[in-house]
């Protein structure tokens, strides 16, 4: 029994808790509009120089209570600034700027229409005369309807005229009224709002940003307690340093929209002067006033420039520069710059046209030399023909001696061979130079007259041509080894059908391409001459650097000198190159996106330091002009180089 009693006595007091929140929840329907305690609050802050301007304002005041003044107090940390403040609105004071955002979305449809009209017109009496007030709509789309004007006419009447329908695009409003507020001054945006937003074109996160960077305070009057609604709104507040007054009752919406415009009324201006010793520092700013019988007070972070830095705020946009008048920024150099630029040219244009027409001269010279065993004993005519003395050939042939003097004429004929270029290393010596020069040249032109543009120019003009040297190298060695696999089985098809080695050399000119053909023709022209065909065949190999075409010549030589079925050799050296082949492509299709890393990563910081040097070199000077930048562009290359290396390494796989 006494169980059962506990058990009934337990009922009551859950029925007695639940009828207790029933009540409560009652009660919470049916409260006013909930209004914050006062407080204060700065609107703005603008420092020039040793001056400093602030708006003070203050929230949740009673009616007839207002901001006194002669009791503001400005500071920072324990320095007191000199300080004067006025009501908003007097004379010498800035008019505040405020903008209604009304939704007139289908839910608004009926009494709370009526009652958001009346709540707008009550607004338009209480805030003070002097005021700009804009008007905003909000239903499927956002509408500015009144640009921020003193005609209280005109806004009434386009208040009188709202409808409502469609849905509710909340913040597209908010972002069309944080354009219409202005940028300067007090402002101040009042949102009402029944419902969450459903049709935005704009995302909350957009909205919050651009009522930051409006600087204006955004108070809002919530017709509801929708959870997404009231956290919308908050959130909105929140950005604009306001407040958030929600309601239940359409009847309170009055008492809401005239809190907001009390509070439109309730600001101050104030001119601070700033002491010469927090010029330059960072700090809170602290105003403190009296309301009636209530203390307020805000804090704000501001960043105190020094006067240098706010002598002229008026001056936005870059500061000019003046022009360089060192020796090579005169016009003379410019035009020097010209005439060496299109002198290289016509120099390199006739270079390569002698180079094209060597071969034609150097058949007639040994039609000349042969001359004397005909009958006649006259050689063709050199009617027309160019003088061996001219200036291309001079030229040439001091180039030629630069390169043999220095021992790299071998070298740079082999690479020359290697990748298919019809040129002598005195010719490439003669274009590789006039390449530098003139690129050199085009970017000094370019730059204006720029010393850096011009070396930077010599640079690129130096290692350019060597890479792309190198890039007709590789790609004619790979072409090379993938032909190979096909020109041994055609080699030993041809030599079972009973052709000898040069014959079926002979018939891989005939039937196959270049590079393949024209390195066997050459090979097949040696052996005619005199040279082994073994010698021959193993020039070609150390030119292209093929191992693979090595080993078959190795092949040859074993069987010409023990004996065997040549064949079956070259089928068996086929097959497994074939295979080879097939698997380093296969690799290569595998590292190509590592390659490519390797390639950007590589390239990325080069390229873009190339472009600043050129565009914005100021920009870069510290760099180069500081020993911390020097160190710190050596320590980057270093970086840089390891890394390149790294993934080279990482992406180079051998087959």
């Amino acid at each position: 029994m006494s169980f059962i009693a506990a058990m009934n006595s337990r009922s009551r007091f859950s029925a007695s808790v639940l009828c207790l929140g029933i009540v409560a929840c009652l009660l919470f329907l049916s409260a006013p509009a909930a209004f914050a305690a006062p407080q204060g609050r700065i609107s703005s802050v603008e420092v020039n120089g040793q001056k400093m301007s602030l708006v003070f304002s203050a929230t949740g005041l009673a009616d007839g209570q207002s901001i006194d003044p002669a009791s503001i107090a400005v500071s920072q940390g324990s320095t007191t600034l000199p300080s004067t403040a006025k009501p908003i609105g007097t004379a010498g004071s800035q008019a505040p700027t405020a903008v209604l955002v009304m939704d007139t979305s289908g839910s608004m449809t009926g009494q709370r229409l009526v009652s958001a009209k009346a709540a707008a017109q009550a607004f338009l009496t209480r805030v003070p005369p002097s005021a700009k007030i804009g008007l905003v709509t909000f239903g499927t789309t956002a509408r500015e309807l009144i640009r921020p004007t003193t005609d209280r006419q005109a806004v009434s009447k386009a208040i009188n005229e709202l409808t409502a329908e469609g849905s509710t695009a909340l913040y597209d409003g908010v972002t069309r009224a944080t354009q219409a507020v202005g940028k300067s001054g007090p402002r101040t945006i009042v949102i009402f709002s029944d419902g969450a937003d459903t049709s935005s074109t704009t995302s909350l996160l957009d909205t919050k940003v651009a009522v930051k960077r409006s600087g204006a305070i955004v108070d809002a009057v919530s017709l509801g307690t929708e959870p997404n609604q009231i956290a919308a709104l908050q959130s909105l507040a929140q950005s604009g340093r306001g407040q958030v007054i929600s309601t239940t009752d359409v009847n309170q919406l009055t008492s809401a929209f005239s809190a907001a415009a009390r509070d439109i009324g309730n600001q101050v201006t104030i001119e601070a002067q700033i002491p010469q010793e927090l010029l330059g520092t960072a700090g809170n700013i602290n105003v403190v006033g009296n309301a009636g019988d209530v203390q307020i007070s805000d804090a704000v972070y501001t960043t105190i420039p020094t006067a240098e830095k706010t002598a002229n705020p008026n001056a936005a946009g870059p500061a000019p520069v003046t022009q360089s008048t060192s020796l090579f920024s005169g016009i003379w150099v410019i035009g020097l710059a010209a005439i060496l630029l299109f002198g290289g040219i016509a120099f390199l244009l006739i270079t390569v046209l002698n180079s094209a027409s060597l071969p034609k001269r150097r058949q007639q010279n040994v039609a000349r030399r042969l001359s004397i065993y005909t009958l006649t004993g006259r050689g063709p005519s050199d009617r027309g023909a160019r003088s061996d003395t001219n200036l291309s050939e001079t030229a040439r042939d001091l180039a030629n001696k630069v390169m043999i003097s220095r021992d790299f004429d071998s070298m740079m004929g082999m690479r020359l061979e290697r990748a298919g270029l019809p040129l002598k290393s005195g010719e490439w010596l003669l274009i590789h130079s006039g390449f530098s020069i003139g690129l050199a040249i085009l970017l000094l032109l370019l730059s204006g007259g720029k010393l850096l543009s011009a070396i930077l120019g010599v640079i690129i003009g130096v290692f350019a041509p060597f890479l792309f040297l190198t890039f007709r190298e590789d790609r004619r060695k790979a072409s090379f080894q993938s032909q190979l696999p096909d020109t041994l089985q055609l080699m030993a098809g041809s030599i079972a059908s009973g052709l000898s080695l040069p014959q079926a050399i002979d018939t891989l000119v005939m039937d196959s391409s270049p590079p393949m053909s024209s390195e066997l023709r050459r090979a097949l022209a040696e052996s005619r001459l005199g040279v082994q065909m073994e010698k021959a065949l193993e020039d070609v190999a150390d030119r292209m650097q093929s191992v693979d075409f090595s080993w078959v010549v190795m092949a040859i030589r074993i069987q010409r000198e023990v004996g065997g079925n040549l064949a079956e050799v070259l089928t068996t050296v086929a097959a497994t190159m074939r295979e080879r082949e097939r698997l380093r492509r296969q690799v290569s299709t595998l590292s190509a996106e590592g390659r490519l890393s390797a390639w950007i990563l590589g390239a990325l910081p080069v390229v873009f330091t190339l472009f600043l040097l050129l565009t914005r070199p100021e920009y870069l000077a510290p760099l180069f002009g500081t020993p911390l930048g020097l160190a710190l562009l050596i320590f980057a290359g270093i970086l840089l180089a390891v890394g390149i290396a790294w993934l080279v390494k990482t992406v180079k796989v051998d087959v």
